[in-house]
């Protein structure tokens, strides 16, 4: 069926007519992987990977070894089209935070698909481009002095992104933490005191804007 196609749920293929998209299929590994599993490190970049079902995040380590998350990744997401372009992976990785079931390109199948499909390769280009806008936004947020405005401005963005007032946080905790460059316990506590002052309402990983800043 159709709908059970990998390709069909990523932007990067989906375009593509039925009979493409199966040809494209039969390219594809599919791999059922448990929570926590590393599916894309400095070793083994070699790879597109589409998430089918689950969750997984990107991020890099520093120097020190610590965690900088990057992006959270769902259905039908991708990651990797970068590395097999030619970039290096020197410090990027991709787990999986729930069981979750993978679709892998592998390199050269990979290349033959962009070299023969000019539709393929322009949808590469704004994929890449919405990557880079998404980490210009990191970087504008890492650029505001203290975690309240960090906070506040990530939590407008999501407003805008998601349409609504009530947003979802697209991480945990702990990886939003250090998405916006702070620790687990300092970010629970703003968002304690936001919500204390009335500017949200939160339960849990849904928040309700009621005083944008």
């Amino acid at each position: 069926m159709a709908e059970e196609l990998c390709v069909r749920l990523v932007p990067l293929f989906n375009q593509l007519n039925i009979d493409r998209q199966r040809q494209v299929e039969r390219l594809v590994h599919h791999q059922h992987v448990t929570r926590g599993t590393i599916v894309v490190s400095p070793a083994n970049s070699n790879r597109l990977v589409i998430v089918k079902q689950g969750k997984g995040r990107l991020y890099q380590l520093s120097a020190a070894g610590e965690e900088q998350v990057q992006r959270a990744l769902s259905v039908g997401d991708y990651v990797g089209e970068t590395w097999l372009l030619g970039v290096e992976n020197s410090n990027s990785y991709v787990e999986m935070t729930s069981d979750s079931e993978i679709c892998i390109l592998d390199r050269a199948d990979f290349t033959h698909l962009i070299q023969t499909h000019s539709d393929i390769a322009l949808k590469l280009l704004a994929g890449q481009a919405t990557t880079i806008d998404a980490l210009r936004r990191q970087t504008q947020l890492m650029g505001l002095p203290n975690i309240e405005e960090r906070l506040a401005a990530y939590l407008n963005q999501l407003v805008v992104e998601q349409g609504s007032s009530v947003v979802t946080l697209p991480l945990k905790l702990k990886d939003l933490s250090s998405y916006l460059g702070t620790t687990p316990e300092t970010l629970s506590r703003k968002l304690t005191q936001l919500q204390n002052s009335g500017q949200i309402d939160r339960y849990r990983h849904r928040i309700k804007v009621l005083r944008p800043r």
